[in-house]
């Protein structure tokens, strides 16, 4: 059997996932083994570990919070526990992390060949889905990020809708708002989108009112129950100014999660009374240069196709609304996790776009068709029959081997949707190069193995007990541990005083200028035990 006879779409689609599953793995597991994490792999680590040591979701970095759910309800972290209890590594994480958001594309195949009526526009859009920018950017995310269950989880929500299962839709929906609370927000757009679409009632209103209701007990009632004893929350009464910083107040009392907000009230009901009250100042915050940019790459990495599926395109507008909203850079910029919740809004809108376009192109052709034939009414001049009589002995003399290669008339497309789907691949592939891919990025620029190798020799010095202060790439390598504190740190963190050895890298950004480095010289309570290449080893004297 030939080879094209033998690919079927669903081989196409396992293949192409498999192949997939083993680069993400292989580059986020070479990245983690290079020291390429920062301390946010410590945040999304260290809750799973400690978890499975009776200490649910632990954080230690934080002075008002020794759990996640002090931060945020983040029951997303939860899948990936059993995984870890049979093998407790981060290299578990890195594979669990990755297979789950390579299983997305299942459900987007699943979308895109009901909505387009073809398999391999099913084939397409999920690889599509996984070589978008924005998903690649996530692959590379310190694991295990608890959003990504809930992104596989709403794409599987949306097959369900448009199968019109209402209990699966449902449940699905649920699962994915207890991922990370902002995913309520999506939940919410799901009852507006079915709204629109006009499905029966269950199917918008318990999403809309569930989510609306879920997003604002997380917030300012659960989370709260998780501060420390000796930190009191308290409500904030701040005055409208976009340019207070968040840090002088984190965490502001009733929730982390709002104080990010804490330039537009200090309280959701005030957030939203603001905004509906300086809508000019507000215009202007959103649409800064910037915040255009990250605006332009969500929907260049899908070749604009979005913008021709408005409705669906509102399955990501409530994340995109709340990153435009913030004035951290790490929320609008498509390289960081606050982006894994845009993405099966932007991709559902990719598909319907991309069969609106299609379904444009075949009238446009149809309509060429009619018109040639009414003017030329059936007559093909000695010129043009001439020419087509050329090409078809061509091609004639080559039928066999091309009747060889074919696959089944059922597996295939109409040309101008096969130049569709291929082109499409191959520009988001393109536009991976100027993006500087994260996968082939972690690849091409590891830290020096020398470096590894002193890195590796002070961590041994370390006992395993002991709690350590660490500057953020330091710091991943340091678990599985108890305490781990931040260095600069700053005023929502624990001082680095109170731990029993410090391991810095003084190249680190975040030191440069803030006299860190000098100030544990200096400091008769510290003893320097190693040094090397600008890595730095102290040890708390008694």
């Amino acid at each position: 059997m030939h080879v094209k006879a033998w690919l079927t779409p669903l081989r196409a689609l396992w293949g192409l996932m498999g192949a997939v599953a083993v680069l993400w793995i292989g580059a986020g597991s070479y990245k983690y083994s290079y020291w390429g994490h920062g301390f946010d792999m410590v945040d999304f680590h260290m809750p799973i570990w400690g978890t499975l040591q009776g200490r649910f979701l632990l954080v230690s970095r934080y002075n008002f919070t020794d759990t996640f759910m002090g931060l945020d309800v983040a029951l997303g972290f939860l899948p990936a526990i059993p995984f870890y209890a049979l093998v407790p590594s981060a290299y578990t994480l890195v594979v669990v992390q990755t297979l789950l958001l390579v299983s997305g594309a299942l459900p987007v195949y699943l979308i895109a060949r009901e909505r387009i009526g073809a398999a391999w526009a099913g084939v397409a859009f999920a690889a599509l889905y996984l070589f978008y920018p924005t998903t690649q950017f996530m692959a590379m995310a310190a694991p295990f990020q608890p959003r990504i269950p809930g992104l596989v989880l709403l794409l599987w929500a949306f097959w369900m809708l448009e199968q019109r299962r209402l209990w699966p839709y449902l449940l699905l929906l649920g699962l994915a708002m207890l991922t990370r609370t902002d995913a309520a927000l999506v939940v919410v757009a799901f009852g507006m989108y079915a709204a629109l679409r006009r499905l029966p009632w269950a199917f918008a209103l318990v999403p809309f009112l569930v989510g609306l209701v879920y997003f604002y007990v997380a917030i300012t009632y659960i989370t709260p129950q998780f501060y420390s004893d000796t930190f009191t929350p308290e409500r904030v009464e701040v005055p409208f100014d976009l340019s207070r910083d968040y840090n002088e107040m984190w965490p502001c009392g009733v929730s982390p999660q709002a104080c990010y907000y804490i330039h537009l009230g200090g309280s959701i009901p005030e957030i939203i009374k603001n905004i509906l009250t300086h809508p000019v100042e507000i215009f202007f915050f959103i649409f800064q240069p910037e915040k255009l940019w990250y605006l332009f790459l969500l929907l260049a990495g899908l070749l604009f196709l979005p913008i021709f599926a408005p409705r669906e395109l509102l399955l990501a507008a409530p994340i995109v609304g709340i990153n435009l909203l913030s004035d951290r850079i790490f929320q609008y910029v498509i390289t960081e996790q606050y982006q894994i919740l845009v993405i099966p809004g932007m991709i559902i809108a990719a598909i319907y776009g991309g069969a609106w376009v299609l379904a444009m192109e075949k009238r446009g052709a149809e309509s060429r068709e009619q018109g040639a034939g009414s003017r030329e009414q059936g007559a093909v001049s000695a010129s043009r029959f001439s020419l087509l009589a050329s090409r078809f002995s061509l091609l004639a003399s080559r039928l066999p081997l091309l009747a060889s290669r074919l696959p089944p008339p059922a597996s295939r497309l109409p040309p101008p949707a096969s130049r569709f789907y291929i082109g499409m691949i191959i520009l988001v592939l393109l536009i991976n190069i100027p993006l500087r891919n994260p996968v082939v990025s972690a690849i091409r620029n590891p830290e020096l193995p020398e470096r590894v190798a002193i890195m590796e020799r002070m961590k041994a010095q370390i006992p395993p007990d002991a709690v350590v202060a660490a500057t953020s790439f330091l710091a991943p390598h340091m678990l599985p541990r108890e305490r781990i504190l931040f260095i600069p740190g700053g005023p929502m963190h624990h001082p680095p005083d109170l731990a029993d050895y410090a391991f810095i890298d003084s190249r680190a950004a975040a030191l440069q200028g803030t006299g860190i480095v000098e100030g544990f010289h200096a400091d008769p309570q510290w003893r320097l035990l190693d040094a090397e290449q600008d890595l730095l080893l102290f040890q708390r004297v008694e």
